[in-house]
């Protein structure tokens, strides 16, 4: 996921917030509270916090700890609490030890920028966005469904020009409760008018066999934010536009 912004030593969130990268700890423990050892208490005798996020502090095996408790303070304290007022912008806190180039890293930052959505619609929003964007990125230009002749590989040797896009549709009228049809969101161009997650998550056998396999748990803004039955439907709602996987999931 490559939505983080890193520029002058500075991480520009959304909603005016904006995080400072640090080389030595010297620099903030006497101003911050580590994000690793945030405690609810202790919050609500301070006015005003800074967060340190240390990266040398804890692996990725706890990320999703950390982001589930900070989510939880930020909705119980007062909103102004977390972070001070520069100027236009607002100081969340400051980051050691990052390394730019790593993925586990900036996608623990592009949690903690979803955590500081105003609300969970907007943050929904964003995180569904920012995935699918992701999946795009991950298949744009690479061909790992070895396309030829619009037909990809699993399809080879039969008439199918429609890749996965194909679903069974309930009918009321026929000898047969159901038939085999085009998604009605495949374009003209043979693109998704639809915006998927679902979609995108799936992967068929063909793809499979290569090693190419998303799993809930491994994305972590979806293993973050959602609940179990949440998943599911991230997972099951295929052939669903973007506007109606949100809508369940914001009912869930």
């Amino acid at each position: 996921m490559e939505k983080v912004i890193d520029l002058k030593n500075t991480i520009d969130l959304d909603n005016k917030y904006y995080l400072k990268v640090v080389n030595r700890n010297d620099e903030v423990l006497d101003k911050t509270m580590n994000i690793k050892k945030l405690k609810f208490d202790t919050i609500l005798k301070k006015e005003k916090i800074l967060l340190s996020i240390d990266f040398n502090s804890f692996d990725r095996k706890q990320y999703k700890k950390i982001l589930k408790k900070l989510l939880f303070i930020k909705k119980m304290v007062s909103k102004n609490r977390i972070g001070i007022k520069e100027d236009s912008k607002i100081l969340l806190g400051y980051i050691i030890n990052y390394d730019k180039n790593s993925k586990d890293q900036n996608d623990f930052i592009l949690a903690i920028n979803a955590i500081f959505y105003k609300t969970r619609y907007e943050r929904y929003n964003y995180i569904y966005d920012t995935v699918c964007d992701y999946l795009d990125k991950f298949f744009y230009g690479k061909n790992l469904c070895d396309f030829k002749d619009n037909q990809c590989g699993e399809k080879r040797g039969t008439s199918s020009v429609v890749g996965c896009c194909r679903h069974y549709k309930y009918k009321l009228i026929g000898p047969f409760c159901f038939k085999w049809v085009i998604c009605e969101h495949l374009t003209k161009e043979h693109t998704c008018g639809a915006k998927c997650i679902s979609c995108k998550l799936y992967t068929c056998d063909y793809l499979r066999k290569k090693g190419i396999v998303f799993k809930i748990k491994d994305i972590l803004l979806l293993d973050v934010f959602f609940r179990p039955l949440q998943k599911y439907y991230i997972k099951y709602m295929v052939y669903t536009p973007k506007e109606k996987i949100i809508k369940r999931l914001m009912i869930t």
